[in-house]
């Protein structure tokens, strides 16, 4: 039988350790990529969020606009390349369609790109049938940085364990850029995700290393274990960063 006695110390460290770390999520800076917006004077539109395309590659990117015309929109990627927005399933205008839905004089939708896997968004060009084009710039994936390291955040995907449990892991895919002279050493145990309730998943011991020479980058995933499915990722913690991925993982989908 458990020691109950060393059992209650076990738990009550626990919760004092989960205590500092809620405090000190107060006092770190934010990284958020949306809402994002644009406009040419006579019409608006607002990008909420991307999502990956849950039946092979593609975007999905959950945009509004003003219900006063009918727009067609494109992505246009870090490569310069050009792809034109479909939406439920196969559309290709943000106006007068079943899925979409209307409040305040604006409408919204979720529209579809077929891209490559990997593709980085660069800005969005919103034409719209009775005024001009303009575009919306991205403020690109959740970054932030200290004097050692960058951190970036391409997405996250939820793996289910099962039905009975109701719990799962989250998947993080991030980047690390290193800025020191020398080898650094990385594994999911220096990551931590924060839910939507302020509880926090530390990420999963034994991983292997991964190391990244000085002034290079190495991109890799992060395993989080026995996330509720309840749960929504709203916040990443590594070291003293703290990046808003709320945006980014309104679901259990992958993101880019």
């Amino acid at each position: 039988m458990r020691d109950l006695g060393s059992g209650h110390g076990w738990m009550m460290g626990g919760i004092i350790a989960v205590a500092i770390i809620l405090s000190l999520i107060q006092l770190l800076p934010l990284a958020a990529a949306f809402p994002l917006h644009g406009g040419n004077g006579l019409v608006d539109a607002t990008v909420y969020g991307e999502m990956k395309y849950e039946y092979g590659d593609g975007l999905y990117v959950d945009i509004s606009a003003s219900d006063s015309d009918v727009y067609d929109v494109e992505l246009i990627d870090t490569d310069n390349k050009t792809y034109t927005g479909l939406s439920g399933p196969y559309r290709s205008v943000l106006h007068g369609f079943p899925t979409e839905t209307a409040s305040n004089g604006t409408i919204r939708d979720m529209l579809l790109f077929n891209v490559p896997k990997g593709t980085i968004i660069e800005r969005l060009r919103i034409v719209p049938s009775h005024s001009d084009p303009f575009y919306i710039n991205w403020t690109k994936v959740p970054e932030d940085a200290s004097d050692n390291e960058t951190l970036r955040i391409y997405g996250a995907t939820f793996e289910s364990n099962g039905m009975r449990w109701r719990q799962g892991n989250w998947n993080l895919d991030v980047n690390i850029t290193n800025n020191a002279n020398q080898t650094a050493e990385y594994n999911s145990s220096d990551f931590a995700l924060v839910d939507q309730f302020g509880w926090v998943y530390p990420g999963a011991k034994g991983d292997a290393m991964k190391a990244i020479k000085g002034r290079e980058s190495l991109r890799f995933d992060v395993k989080v274990p026995f996330v509720s499915e309840i749960s929504r990722p709203m916040f990443v913690l590594f070291k003293d960063m703290k990046l808003d991925i709320s945006a980014w993982s309104p679901c259990t989908i992958e993101l880019l």
